[in-house]
């Protein structure tokens, strides 16, 4: 009892510092929602309430603030200031490609005419606010992230935008290829680990990465990127069958193969290479 009285206490104080209502009806549902929390917990989560937020916290936000929500709050979606580093921004932003989530691209039209007026320390502000909003709103209603991609001019940086947004996982390899021309593929392929680039090098030298020896060896460096100039000027064969040697080639392979054979048969009889 001591404990839901001190509850009802921080609730007040909450809905006094926000000018919200709190109705008997809404007090109950705060009580069943959080008096499995320990009180230490939810000390810190109606502290960073009153300090953090901007509107009064519904009952999953003061969960994630307690801890008690850790998929919510680490649902992929970057926090504010980490979110405004990665808009694009500057004189060029036109030319910058990025994978965004819904709420970051909610909050950049918030802030957008800002930056092109050049105004940053303001564009800032409007994009943390819409964007703290938005990310509270996902989280309170369980939605899961999702993420779309923003065509800059700049082909370079787009490429290198999509291999990051394949290793992070927040883009499937064969959407990422959507935004890739036919001729780019080879160049983006070698940002991918050598998994995911398999099969879009140029060749299909991702089918070669399970042969044995020097031949697997010279694939996957050729696979990675990673093959010395000496051997791209005067490349070997990777791998050999009968059929395609000559037949002076082939006929002087047959007769090395028979003096070793010979040599083993002497060296097992006892009289070895000094018999000869």
């Amino acid at each position: 009892m001591e404990f839901l009285e001190w509850i009802h206490n921080e609730l007040t104080t909450l809905a006094e510092a926000f000018g919200e209502p709190l109705t008997d009806q809404r007090q109950d549902i705060y009580f069943g929602g959080l008096a499995d929390i320990p009180q230490d917990q939810l000390r810190v989560a109606f502290r960073r309430a009153r300090y953090e937020l901007k509107w009064f916290p519904k009952l999953a936000e003061l969960r994630g603030l307690a801890g008690t929500l850790p998929d919510a709050l680490n649902d992929g979606r970057p926090g504010p200031e980490e979110a405004w580093a990665r808009m694009p921004k500057g004189e060029r932003m036109e030319d910058d490609s990025i994978v965004w989530c819904e709420e970051e691209r909610a909050a950049y039209s918030a802030c957008r005419s800002l930056l092109l007026d050049g105004d940053q320390i303001g564009a800032r502000m409007a994009f943390k606010e819409r964007y703290e909003k938005e990310l509270a709103e996902a989280r309170s209603h369980g939605r899961p992230v999702q993420w779309t991609m923003s065509v800059g001019y700049d082909i370079e940086h787009r490429l290198a935008t999509l291999a990051t947004a394949v290793q992070e996982k927040r883009m499937s390899l064969e959407n990422a290829l959507d935004f890739v021309s036919g001729e780019r593929r080879n160049d983006f392929a070698q940002m991918l680990p050598p998994a995911e680039a398999k099969g879009l090098l140029t060749g299909k030298v991702g089918k070669l990465s399970n042969l044995p020896g020097l031949a697997g060896i010279l694939a996957k460096m050729q696979m990675e990127g990673t093959v010395p100039e000496e051997l791209k000027a005067n490349p070997r064969p990777p791998y050999r069958t009968p059929s395609d040697r000559p037949p002076d080639e082939s006929r002087a392979l047959r007769e090395k193969v028979n003096a070793q054979r010979e040599f083993l048969k002497r060296s097992r009889n006892g009289s070895g290479s000094g018999a000869a």
